[in-house]
């Protein structure tokens, strides 16, 4: 369950990655206006080859973390590794260290970029709530921006969706078993209350899946029974046209749930 918890977080920061299109994320941007205000070079940004070192950093210095947790350095060592990013760069645009400033640079951009896999990791790894949310918020915070994207992206945008959750379930459930196999550890029914929980998880997820494809084809009929005015609209062919599309599926879904669970229950009184 950590380990695949732990990589549906790398999968999620990539992902993330793909979905901004390359574009800085705000909070990037509003780091380098911070530097730039200070007459310092801009150091922090997104590329392919940053993305990658910075998950395969996050998933290094997370380990190293969670060694660290286990004989009580806990604390400093993560409060280091956090400021390391923003330490690194202030060296190495003052030029206070004897080291090349270009290695420097690198390494604060693969620092920060690492922060959500080593907030996670060490969640995952140490069953701590709070560490696990704040890598949920930073892969959801590092790839915000304004460029929006078109309906080419829809599928990586479901992906990172799909892996987002999958992280939060299981890093999140892992925390709560592990919490009750110290109270159950010479129970036998604890066995199956792990497989009960995989069970749903599987069903959600796939129900959650089938929901999503049902709410694009949607879509699709809806450019097939609408006048070719309307479906051949910029609006209707965006992902916005397509995210109100989904929307109107679900209020139509909800609308047919209520009707005929009331129907069930007035059977069930009767």
């Amino acid at each position: 369950m950590q380990v695949l918890a732990t990589a549906a977080l790398a999968a999620c920061a990539w992902l993330g990655f793909v979905v901004s299109a390359g574009a800085d994320s705000l909070l990037t941007q509003a780091l380098n206006v911070v530097l730039g205000s200070f007459g310092l070079d801009l150091i922090f940004v997104a590329t392919a080859e940053t993305v990658a070192g910075g998950i395969m950093l996050g998933l290094l210095l997370g380990g190293m973390l969670v060694l660290a947790d286990e004989r009580g350095y806990g604390y400093w060592v993560g409060g280091t590794l956090a400021l390391l990013p923003f330490l690194l760069a202030w060296l190495s645009l003052t030029g206070r260290s004897p080291l090349a400033p270009e290695p420097l640079h690198a390494l604060a951009n693969f620092g920060w970029l690492a922060l959500p896999l080593l907030a996670g990791t060490f969640g995952i790894w140490r069953n701590s709530l709070p560490t696990i949310a704040i890598g949920a918020l930073l892969v959801l915070v590092q790839p915000l921006n304004l460029a929006g994207n078109d309906v080419s992206a829809i599928f990586a945008i479901l992906g990172f969706i799909f892996c987002f959750m999958l992280y939060i379930e299981l890093a999140y459930g892992h925390l709560r078993y592990a919490r009750l196999a110290r109270i159950m550890n010479y129970s036998g029914e604890f066995g199956s209350v792990l497989n009960w929980f995989g069970m749903m998880l599987l069903l959600t997820l796939g129900f959650t899946t089938l929901l999503t494809v049902a709410a694009f084809g949607f879509h699709d009929l809806l450019g097939n029974v609408l006048p070719p005015r309307f479906h051949n609209s910029i609006e209707f062919n965006t992902i916005y046209g397509r995210a109100l599309s989904v929307m109107v599926f679900f209020a139509l879904w909800a609308i047919a749930q209520t009707i005929f669970s009331r129907q069930f229950l007035a059977r069930q009184v009767e």
